[in-house]
C-alpha cells in the first residue's frame, strides 16, 4: 500500500508544481506589474487591464476573428466522429491499421512543419495548387495574402492535422461496446449502416458529449502556433486573434499584466461557456459531466 501512495505523490508534485503553482502569477492581471519590484511589489490596480483591453481599439477585431475561427472550427466537430465509424466499418484489419497510422502522423508533427507545409502547397511562384491552376489557364492566386481565404485555410488544416488523433478516443469508446448488442441485432437482420447509427453512435454518444461541452472551454481560443506560422500583414484583418496579441503584447511588448489580463479574460468566457453548454446538455439528454 505504501508503494501506491508513493506512486500517487510524484505526479502530484508534479502536477503541483507545473499546474497549480503557476496559477500565484494569475495575480499579474490585477496588478501594474514591475520586474524589479515583483509581483508583490507591484502597486494593486484591479481590473483596470481589462477595462483597458475592453476599449482597446484592437479588442473588437481579435475577439471576433478569434470566434469566427473557434467556431466554424467547432461545426466540423463531427468530423473525427463520422471518421472512427468509417474505420471501425472496414473489414480489412491491416488495411485499417495502415489507414488509422498514416491519419494520426500529423498529430506528431510541429506547427511550424506544417505551416511550412502549407505555404510552399499554396506558394503563387511554385505551390502545387497554383502549378493545377495554371494548367487550367488560371492566373497565380496568393491564397495567404486573402485575408477571406484564412480561415478556410486554417480549418481544413487543423482538421487535415487533428482528425486522425481525435478519432482514437472514439475507436477506444467503441471498442468497448458490448458486443452482443451487435449479435442481437444480426438477428434482426440490420445492416451495417444500421448497426452503426443505432448501436455504435448512441453507444459513444457521452463520450461525444463529455469532448463537446470540454471544447466549448476554448470557445475564444484559435490556437496560437498554426495561426501565427500562417498570419502575415496581408491577412491580418482575419489572423490578429487573442492568442497572437496576447503574445504581441506581453512578449514583444512587454506589457506583462496587459497580456495576463488578456489571457484570464479569455479563460473566465471559456469557463462560463463550459458551464453554459453543461447546462444546456443536460436539459436536452441529462448527459451533462456535473
Amino acid at each position: 500500500m505504501r508503494e501506491i501512495y508513493v506512486l500517487i505523490f510524484v505526479p502530484f508534485i508534479l502536477m503541483f508544481i507545473f499546474s497549480y503553482w503557476p496559477m500565484y502569477g494569475a495575480q499579474v492581471a490585477f496588478r501594474d506589474f514591475k520586474i524589479n519590484k515583483g509581483i508583490w511589489g507591484s502597486p494593486w490596480i484591479g481590473l483596470d487591464n481589462i477595462k483597458r483591453f475592453l476599449n482597446d481599439m484592437y479588442a473588437v477585431r481579435c475577439i471576433v476573428n478569434t470566434l469566427r475561427i473557434s467556431i466554424v472550427g467547432k461545426l466540423f466537430f463531427p468530423v473525427p466522429i463520422i471518421f472512427a465509424l468509417l474505420l471501425n466499418e472496414l473489414v480489412n484489419t491491416k488495411f485499417k491499421r495502415v489507414v488509422q497510422t498514416i491519419s494520426y502522423m500529423p498529430h506528431f508533427m510541429s506547427a511550424i512543419v506544417i505551416s511550412g507545409f502549407v505555404m510552399q502547397l499554396l506558394s503563387p511562384d511554385y505551390g502545387v495548387v497554383n502549378t493545377v491552376l495554371e494548367k487550367f489557364g488560371k492566373e497565380p492566386y496568393y491564397f495567404l495574402g486573402d485575408p477571406k481565404a484564412f480561415v478556410p485555410i486554417l480549418t481544413s488544416t487543423g482538421i487535415w492535422a487533428g482528425v486522425g488523433w481525435s478519432a482514437i478516443v472514439y475507436l477506444a469508446a467503441i471498442a468497448g461496446i458490448d458486443q452482443e448488442l451487435y449479435e442481437s441485432a444480426a438477428i434482426d437482420g440490420t445492416n451495417r449502416l444500421q448497426n452503426a447509427l443505432y448501436i455504435t453512435l448512441p453507444s459513444i454518444t457521452p463520450m461525444i458529449t463529455i469532448l463537446f461541452i470540454l471544447s466549448m472551454q476554448g470557445i475564444l481560443s484559435a490556437g496560437f502556433d498554426m495561426v501565427y506560422n500562417l498570419k502575415n500583414n496581408l491577412n491580418q484583418s482575419t489572423s490578429l486573434t487573442m492568442e497572437v496579441y496576447v503574445f504581441e503584447q506581453g512578449i514583444m511588448g512587454a506589457r506583462y499584466s496587459y497580456a495576463q489580463a488578456i489571457g484570464l479574460f479569455q479563460q473566465a468566457i471559456g469557463l462560463c461557456f463550459v458551464f453554459l453548454t453543461n447546462f444546456i446538455v443536460k436539459k436536452i439528454n441529462d448527459q451533462g459531466i456535473f
